[in-house]
């Protein structure tokens, strides 16, 4: 088997195909997530919010057909932030070097069998080393705030929007080849005709009011300023989380750029204080949506016309819904507003007619968020986790945008 630097159309449409192509022949087609082919097609021509240059490969094998792919690049704040996470962690009463790791930072993974993720896991190390990376991190694609993870546990259940999925054989694979785990997660399931009575029951306007709150309503031609309302508590409640790098307005606009189409006003809540002005950023809110992926698996994550014109005919038939994200000021933080939100939330679940409600990643070091799902009845569905690799690298770092594989990025890797 060999690795290819994707540089063409066709090499594209490829890495864009290929998940699709693999979860049919594993017969795991109703289990898979599908990656944005918009997103994939921004990296390969290095557009959008994410700055740094990312490379785009494909494990090819002795026919020269795809069996795996994945995807290489940079976060210096990322690199940053997990290792001062690690010094953090460190109970050895070794002082911190405050060294922060070249790091190369993968995601995107999909492959066809043990064999092929054996090659391309070294592929991965190869690649870390032409860099002289001194770690490899990841899944993150192309970062946690995206989409990040590995399942380690419970793929026997389908993945959803948002959330990561892959074969059983993957954890093992990595585990083999020397990547310890890294900030392990758990996602969670809520069936909603198991929530207690006592919190399905919608919050009044009087009872917001008792607590000096109001829940301002979010329809589809006022995302966007809910969105910049969101963004401050959003970085704000998330920064001390390990894996968080802040949230730019231009990332979380592109991350929501399609919700007007698919969101259910009903599940979005922004709760402010009775005296802010309308502007004024949310105390605590939740993003839920109904989820998409039965559509998007349709359409192997081109999010095109005929995509579109799907999603909008049969919003109305996705009854399972996801918890994007949700978040408390810290200045407010431990007054009950989120046990409030949540309330309001299964409420407008049950009203609505869904099924069941999923939730994603919450970290084992969070467990007063995990609460507040198991006190509706909520369940783990996924464990989940990053890979870490530590590297001796002697040589000196070379930019990814600057290693062309000598100058030819279609040069391929014999294995």
């Amino acid at each position: 088997m060999k690795a290819k630097r994707i540089s063409t159309r066709q090499d594209l449409a490829d890495f864009i195909d290929l998940a699709p192509r693999l979860a049919a022949q594993r017969g795991e087609s109703e289990h898979y997530v599908p990656l944005f082919a918009s997103d994939i097609k921004e990296w390969f021509a290095h557009r959008g919010w994410f700055s740094e240059p990312v490379e785009l490969w494909l494990i090819l094998d002795a026919k020269d057909q795809p069996v795996a792919r994945t995807i290489c690049h940079r976060s210096p704040e990322l690199a940053q932030k997990i290792a001062a996470s690690d010094h953090e962690d460190d109970t050895s009463g070794a002082s911190a070097s405050g060294h922060t790791p070249t790091t190369l930072f993968f995601g995107a993974l999909e492959v066809a069998d043990e064999a092929a993720l054996d090659h391309l896991i070294s592929f991965l190390t190869t690649r870390a080393q032409e860099l002289a990376a001194e770690r490899i991190f990841g899944p993150v694609s192309p970062l946690p705030n995206v989409t990040g993870g590995l399942l380690l546990s419970g793929t026997e259940h389908p993945g959803f929007f948002d959330s990561a999925w892959n074969p059983a054989f993957f954890a093992p694979s990595f585990h083999s080849a020397g990547f310890s785990d890294w900030g392990r997660a758990q996602t969670w399931e809520v069936e909603v005709g198991s929530i207690p009575a006592a919190r399905a029951t919608a919050v009044s306007e009087s009872e917001w009011a008792q607590q000096g709150l109001r829940r301002r309503r979010v329809s589809r031609t006022g995302l966007r300023a809910f969105a910049r309302r969101l963004l401050p508590t959003l970085n704000a409640a998330f920064a001390q989380l390990p894996y968080y790098t802040q949230i730019p307005r231009a990332q979380l606009q592109a991350q929501m750029a399609g919700l007007p189409a698919l969101m259910d006003p009903a599940l979005i809540l922004d709760i402010v204080g009775t005296e802010d002005a309308d502007s004024a950023p949310s105390r605590c809110f939740a993003l839920v949506i109904p989820d998409p992926v039965p559509i998007l698996r349709r359409h192997g994550g081109r999010l095109g016309p005929r995509a579109i014109l799907d999603l909008v005919i049969n919003r109305r038939r996705l009854h399972d819904a996801v918890l994007i994200i949700q978040g408390t000021d810290p200045r407010f933080q431990g007054q009950g507003i989120l046990s409030l939100v949540i309330r309001d939330l299964n409420a407008g679940l049950a009203a609505g007619g869904y099924r069941r409600m999923r939730v994603t990643f919450i970290a084992e070091d969070n467990p007063a968020s995990a609460a507040v799902f198991e006190r509706s009845g909520g369940r783990v569905l996924h464990e989940l986790a990053f890979l870490d690799r530590d590297l001796t690298s002697d040589s000196t770092p070379v930019p990814i945008d600057e290693h062309q594989c000598e100058g030819d990025p279609t040069e391929e890797h014999e294995r």
